[in-house]
């Protein structure tokens, strides 16, 4: 059947069409999130020091709060006195063994005739000195300074281990924020009681990104490197995010999203440090290109032939033969020639 529009009808579509390049595809529930982030927990109970200045910006490593400095100190100092106590002991044992060895290393080089002679030199167990007593006294000689060298070595591990999860440090470069309530005098400690689950949480500030789930199959499939995301500020002012990557993340509901990440540019990035908790919304952008037409949704609407049709696709194929839709948007929808190469 051959449908018929009138004149004015046609007038009115062509003045509501018009080119787009870049459309709004619509709202979305928005986050700005940094380059990365990182909880730090007390995994020890006592009083905690030694807390780092978060009023600057803080390099990786800086010390970020130490639980049981002095406690952890005293510890190192018994651990020294200990080994030098085994060191003083070894050191006895060696020497009593190299007094015996030098005592057996002169018996062997006696005549048989005068080895007869050499009573203070025969063995605990009544035999005379071998070649054979020789390895082994050389092997207990190894041992002992094997086992001195190994006291040591496990020792001062066992300590750096302890005093490393007393100690907190910031995992990159960036800022600080402690999310507990310390001391306004800083030269008196905080009391860790184990109740405090998150301690402080670091933030790497090199970069911000907005981000947005993003769960409709048909944007999924365009190039994604053409989006972009817009957060609007009080004073009109916007943040702008252009495209820097995507991927999945598992949503609080337990499920997956898949997520899209907007950078920032440099001069955002102390907005966007501040608004790092707070729920945003943001507008994502898509760039069409040229050769396409933006409708309006509530224009195709009023078409004729709107009430027969089931669909957008179906309605833009009345209204607008021989184009196909590119994008439906919140308010738009655009279109291209059906012959247009390479459209999505």
């Amino acid at each position: 059947m051959q449908i018929r529009v009138s004149a004015t009808w046609v007038s009115l579509l062509l003045c509501m069409t018009v080119s787009a390049e870049e459309v709004c595809i619509g709202t979305h529930a928005a986050k700005i999130v940094p380059e990365q982030i990182a909880v730090l927990t007390l995994t020890e109970r006592g009083i905690v020091t030694d807390f780092a200045d978060t009023s600057s910006r803080l390099e990786q490593g800086t010390v970020v709060a130490r639980v049981n400095k002095d406690k952890l100190a005293q510890e190192k100092e018994d651990m020294e006195l200990q080994l030098a106590r085994e060191r003083i002991t070894k050191k006895d044992e060696l020497r009593k063994l190299e007094t015996e060895k030098r005592k057996i290393e002169f018996y062997l080089q006696l005549s048989e005739n005068e080895r007869k002679f050499a009573t203070d030199v025969v063995q605990a167990n009544g035999a005379a000195p071998t070649q054979e007593s020789m390895a082994d006294l050389a092997e207990r000689m190894d041992l002992l300074k094997r086992e001195l060298s190994t006291i040591e070595r496990r020792k001062r591990a066992e300590w750096e281990a302890k005093s490393e999860t007393c100690t907190l440090k910031m995992p990159f470069d960036g800022r600080l924020q402690y999310n507990v309530t310390l001391p306004k005098d800083a030269s008196k400690p905080y009391e860790n009681t184990g109740m405090v689950q998150t301690f402080a949480t670091a933030c790497d500030d090199s970069a911000y990104y907005i981000t947005i789930s993003i769960n409709r199959s048909e944007l999924t499939q365009l190039p994604a490197e053409k989006f972009r995301a817009e957060v609007k500020l009080p004073a009109n002012q916007v943040l702008r995010g252009s495209y820097a990557f995507r991927r999945v993340e598992r949503a609080n509901s337990g499920g997956d999203m898949l997520v899209y990440f907007f950078k920032l540019p440099a001069e955002d990035h102390a907005t966007a440090h501040s608004m790092m908790g707070s729920n945003a919304q943001a507008q994502l952008i898509y760039d069409a290109g040229e050769g396409v037409q933006r409708v309006r949704k509530a224009t195709l609407a009023a078409h004729p032939e709107a009430a027969r049709c089931e669909n957008w696709e179906e309605l833009v194929e009345v209204a607008y033969p021989g184009h196909q839709v590119v994008i439906i948007a919140e308010r738009d929808i655009i279109i291209c020639s059906a012959s247009t190469p390479d459209r999505p």
